[in-house]
């Protein structure tokens, strides 16, 4: 399971370090490929098994499942699988958040991911945030924390 966050910092070749505890939990048997997902206010990073079941869990409504026939369903998915960037972590543990520039330039800095960045363990998958946007909205949901738990 991953847990906590952790200031980095993106070195000059756009690449950040990914915490000990996390590049155990992505990497699965030989494969140190992930998938790297821009979303609203952060890069999600998702093993390919846990994307897939990921997006499969999006589907999964009253027993069913992906709907081909479903304009909405075909959309989501296809929305979701062109956003993902696969990258490896390298043999120091890094990975390179430069390759969502190259699938979509800009992405890094239409995110802040250029220079402090909180990554951040989210049970399944991690994120990727701009430390500043990180602190913002930690600072937001404490005062609501407590009325999100028991609310």
């Amino acid at each position: 399971m991953l847990v906590g966050s952790y200031p980095m910092s993106v070195d000059s070749k756009a690449r950040v370090t990914l915490p000990a505890m996390f590049r155990k939990e992505m990497c699965e048997g030989d494969s140190k490929t992930i998938y790297l997902v821009p979303m609203k206010e952060s890069v999600e990073g998702f093993t390919p098994a846990g994307f897939e079941a990921w997006i499969d869990s999006l589907f999964k409504k009253e027993g069913e499942g992906y709907d081909s026939r479903s304009r909405k369903d075909v959309l989501l998915r296809r929305s979701l699988t062109s956003r993902a960037v696969p990258v490896d972590i390298d043999s120091a543990g890094r990975v390179a958040l430069g390759k969502l520039d190259a699938s979509k330039p800009g992405t890094r800095e239409k995110y802040g991911l250029t220079g402090d960045v909180t990554i951040i363990g989210a049970t399944d998958h991690f994120e990727v945030w701009n430390t500043e946007k990180w602190n913002e909205q930690q600072a937001a949901v404490d005062d609501e924390l407590e009325e999100l738990m028991f609310g």
